[in-house]
């Protein structure tokens, strides 16, 4: 049998170790809910970064992008060409215009 001393002193390390029945149920959903997060992450992360499998392989994403793929880059080019046009026009009239804005402020007028 076990003596008194021995007795006290199993329990209060059993106690010391033990975390009762509803941590143990904590424990087990806080490792089950880490589990999930690490398998979901990556799936995701790949499903709203971009099309899907399916979509890459041209089931759904053909005839949309058929139709506004070439509408898109149609504007995108004009839009792009209206900017060029601009960019040329300013920069031929500045060349004719070397002193002007903040450069001609801080330069010292020599007059």
């Amino acid at each position: 049998m076990i003596g008194a001393e021995e007795r006290r002193r199993l329990l209060e390390r059993g106690g010391r170790d033990s975390i009762g029945p509803l941590g143990t149920v904590l424990k087990y959903a806080a490792g089950f809910a880490i589990l999930v997060v690490i398998a979901a992450g990556p799936w995701m992360f790949l499903s709203a970064s971009g099309p899907t499998v399916a979509a890459t392989a041209g089931e759904h994403a053909r005839p949309q992008a058929g139709t506004v793929l070439p509408h898109t880059l149609a504007e995108s080019k004009r839009v792009f060409d209206e900017w060029r046009q601009r960019y040329e026009a300013d920069r031929q009239n500045n060349a004719t215009r070397p002193l002007d804005g903040i450069a001609a402020a801080a330069r010292p007028r020599s007059e």
